[in-house]
């Protein structure tokens, strides 16, 4: 998303910067030791794609123990405005009041930065955590920015109407694929991918990361409901004794990671994908990128309980509770059908969503804001 906003961005003749994590002495040396040499250098510029820099720059003290010390943060922002301007010299960038864009409430403190700038806040994800809890904390913090906040943009229709009545402007702004990817996954002669296939079918397959996030009682229900059909999970581990899985369940698979190019080859070896994630407020609230890749390759998907994928075809995707034999059933009802392609309703669907075109539609509505607050 962030490389197709600089491609929009270089027409109107901005230059997008994406800024790391600041470091901080006390947690980079605990939690990113391999980064800890840099705390001696000066900050990161690094030339990522078009018109995209990233910027990796430090501050005082960890944010999230600065925001409970007013005097904390102040050095922090301190910290991050001299960094900017040490940005601004090296990118010859003479904007003083720079547009500033934030994923997290715990982040709001960067609307002090410029007091000037447009501030744009995206809620990609429910504020609870990933079982369902409150997160009382993050819900004060995002109360406590909102009078900041200029536009407020949501990835899902549920989170748009939950937050946007707080709001001076709001737009629900979705997810979706670049341009680029979508061509890729949509591609028939991208072939499915040699490790996949050598897989036992039906494949029955996610692509992403792997972790409790996933309902793991729900996936090892419906393998061993179906020993012959093969499980297949592709990505980064964490959090799960895979190991003790296959074991378990000879039918459960765990090819790996790979690179993204090699998604859409990995996708097009599914016969089904899936979307097994627990059914509580936090996945509820989701739009999962996983749709619109399964949706772009033609493949049809089975997903728990979010709500944003219920306003698609029930030929591409299908919304489940969290129970085996009912998974089990569609998932059938969806292999009976591989021999009806659904290719062009997935393409259809997918290219209503490409970062490009939603990101110029964001830029159209801060054109549209600017003029009535300068009013």
């Amino acid at each position: 998303m962030v490389k197709a906003l600089a491609k929009v961005a270089k027409e109107h003749g901005s230059t997008v910067v994406a800024v790391n994590r600041p470091l901080c002495p006390l947690s980079t040396l605990v939690r990113k030791p391999k980064r800890f040499g840099e705390m001696s250098s000066t900050a990161r510029i690094e030339n990522i794609g078009e018109n995209l820099r990233l910027f990796s720059p430090k501050y005082f003290v960890h944010d999230q123990i600065a925001q409970h010390a007013g005097a904390l943060e102040w050095l922090n922002v301190a910290a991050l405005r001299h960094s900017y301007r040490y940005l601004a010299a090296q990118l010859g960038i003479s904007e003083k009041a720079p547009l500033v864009w934030y994923y997290d409430p715990q982040q709001g403190y960067v609307t002090k930065l410029f007091p000037d700038s447009f501030c744009v806040y995206e809620i990609y994800d429910s504020l609870n955590d990933i079982w369902g809890r409150p997160r009382p904390r993050a819900d004060a913090l995002e109360v406590k920015w909102r009078s900041k906040v200029d536009l407020l943009l949501t990835t899902s229709r549920k989170l748009f109407d939950r937050y946007s009545p707080h709001y001076r402007s709001a737009f629900p702004f979705g997810n979706g694929l670049d341009r680029d990817a979508f061509n890729k996954f949509c591609d028939e002669a991208v072939k499915p991918h040699p490790d996949i296939i050598k897989i036992p079918g039906p494949r029955i397959g996610y692509a992403g990361n792997i972790s409790e996030r996933l309902d793991w009682g729900l996936i090892k229900g419906m393998a061993r409901l179906r020993p012959e059909w093969s499980f297949v999970f592709v990505g980064r581990v964490g959090g799960i004794d895979y190991e003790r899985i296959t074991q378990d369940y000879p039918n459960i698979h765990f090819p790996g990671e790979y690179r993204y190019e090699e998604v859409p080859a990995i996708v097009k070896g599914f016969d089904v994908g899936i979307m097994p994630y627990f059914d509580n407020d936090f996945f509820r609230y989701s739009n999962p990128l996983k749709f619109y890749e399964f949706a772009a390759a033609g493949i049809r998907s089975v997903s728990s309980n979010m709500e944003e994928l219920s306003r698609f075809s029930q030929e591409i995707v299908v919304i489940c509770k969290n129970e085996a034999d009912l998974w089990i059933e569609q998932i059938g009802g969806f292999l009976a059908r591989r021999e009806i392609p659904v290719v062009a309703i997935g393409k259809d669907i997918t290219r209503q969503f490409l970062w490009e075109e939603m990101n110029a539609l964001v830029i159209s509505q801060i054109e549209r804001i600017i003029p009535a607050g300068n009013a």
